[in-house]
């Protein structure tokens, strides 16, 4: 099942987007807080390393959005052409090669001009790293260590030189809260997207805000969704009780349900 469906109904939002959305946000979180977050720019110039997508969707894809939405060049493997496909059906890869060389010269030059790019190479995830290695192109994000167990020894290599796994938190410090998407008033934004808005500042979810539609698809066009901390999170619920806001949806707690490593 792809984890973004092409169409949006109330159990899908329960049960499929809403956690994808925030899967996605927690990798975009994770990123953002490992590197100084230029406003414009995010963090530009950044080589992300995402693994190996697949025919069926799984953590990577999160990886490789939040990636783009943070502003970061991606390289990533995709071994068979069900999975090439899938990248550039669901936007995922910017550009599908055959090659190593015409991977690093997209990115060779996407990366100094601090521009986002996700670029896909049409080999295994294992051939990849080893070409990597052989050319001394060192990433400075990868993705968790153990999603690729027979990879691991090779993936270390790359933590010695100073690349940063991506590690999740168990227990999130943010609660994450969403809201439909619909004409109100006369407004696109409904009063819970405004209430959460209105409290928020920081560069990080900025960002997140006004790229994530971009990359997110059809996953935004009805639901969306930030991260905001127990004190924003009591203020946007007064707000809500205040205007007896029917769009505001529950909390998401089911992100594992949905996603594999």
């Amino acid at each position: 099942m792809s984890l973004v469906p092409q169409t949006i109904r109330p159990t899908d939002a329960q049960s499929t987007v809403l956690p994808w959305i925030e899967c996605v946000y927690r990798h975009y979180e994770t990123l953002i807080e490992q590197f100084p977050l230029d406003p414009e720019q995010g963090i530009g110039g950044r080589l992300i390393f995402a693994g190996e997508l697949q025919p069926e969707s799984t953590l990577t894809d999160a990886l490789v959005t939040a990636a783009n939405i943070a502003g970061a060049a991606t390289l990533v493997a995709a071994p068979n052409s069900a999975a090439q496909r899938r990248a550039m059906r669901d936007a995922l890869a910017d550009f599908v090669v055959n090659s190593v060389e015409e991977a690093l010269r997209i990115l060779k030059n996407e990366v100094r001009q601090r521009r986002a790019v996700s670029v896909t190479v049409a080999i295994s995830a294992e051939h990849l790293i080893e070409e990597m290695q052989r050319r001394g192109v060192q990433p400075d994000v990868l993705p968790a260590i153990n999603s690729m167990p027979t990879l691991t020894s090779s993936l270390e290599i790359f933590q010695r030189n100073g690349a940063r796994a991506v590690q999740l938190p168990a227990h999130p410090a943010s609660v994450f809260v969403v809201w439909q998407r619909e004409l109100c008033c006369g407004s696109r934004m409904t009063p819970a997207e405004t209430a959460a808005r209105q409290i928020i500042s920081d560069s990080l979810r900025l960002r997140w805000l006004r790229l994530a539609p971009r990359y997110l698809g059809r996953a935004t066009q009805r639901v969306m969704g930030v991260g905001i901390s127990a004190q924003e999170h009591s203020v946007w619920s007064e707000a809500m009780r205040n205007q007896s806001d029917s769009s505001a949806l529950d909390r998401v707690h089911a992100r594992g349900q949905v996603l594999q490593a």
